[in-house]
This record gives C-alpha cells, sequence and structure tokens, in this order.
C-alpha cells in the first residue's frame, strides 16, 4: 500500500513500523493479562485465605510487581533493539558499519 511519490524502500520501512506496533501492542496486552493474573491470585492467596500474614504478604505482591516491571523493561528494550534493526534491513543499510 504505498502513496504517491513513495519510492519502494519508504513502503518496506513503514510495513516494519506497522509490524513492529502490532507486535508491541501484543506484548502489551499479553504481558498485562499475565501480570495482572498473578498479582489477583496472590492477593487473593494473601488476602482472601490468609496463607500468609497480610503483613508479610504484601512484601511478596511488591516483589511480583517489581520482578514485573523489571522483565518488561527488558521485553521493551529487546522489542525496540529488534525494531531498529528491522528498520535498517528495510533500509538497505549494512548493519556492520
Amino acid at each position: 500500500m504505498s502513496h504517491a511519490g513513495e519510492s519502494s524502500i519508504d513502503a518496506r520501512v513503514r510495513a516494519v513500523e506497522q509490524e513492529y506496533a502490532r507486535r508491541q501492542t501484543r506484548l502489551f496486552v499479553r504481558f498485562a493479562l499475565i501480570e495482572g493474573a498473578l498479582l489477583l491470585l496472590g492477593a487473593v492467596l494473601v488476602f482472601g485465605f490468609e496463607v500468609v500474614d497480610p503483613d508479610i504478604g504484601v512484601w511478596f505482591l511488591l516483589g511480583v510487581a517489581l520482578v514485573g516491571g523489571f522483565l518488561l523493561s527488558m521485553l521493551l528494550v529487546r522489542h525496540v533493539q529488534a525494531r531498529q534493526t528491522a528498520r535498517a534491513r528495510a533500509r538497505g543499510d549494512n548493519p556492520l558499519f
């Protein structure tokens, strides 16, 4: 779907950007569903069934949230690096120089 006056390089770069935007959206949705389910399960176990003392359970929930935040940051860094590499390849740049 190229526009008038657009080169094939611009069309390839646009296609790469659209693909990586879809991938990033899927990443966020999957991560939110998994992280939300883990936090909900943890909250139910800590506060609902009182498997662990709630004073200590809050720290477990905080730990899950911190690990999740770190994991999301690492996944986003990898995603951005892959997108930059794909854009460079779509433009025909040599990644070695």
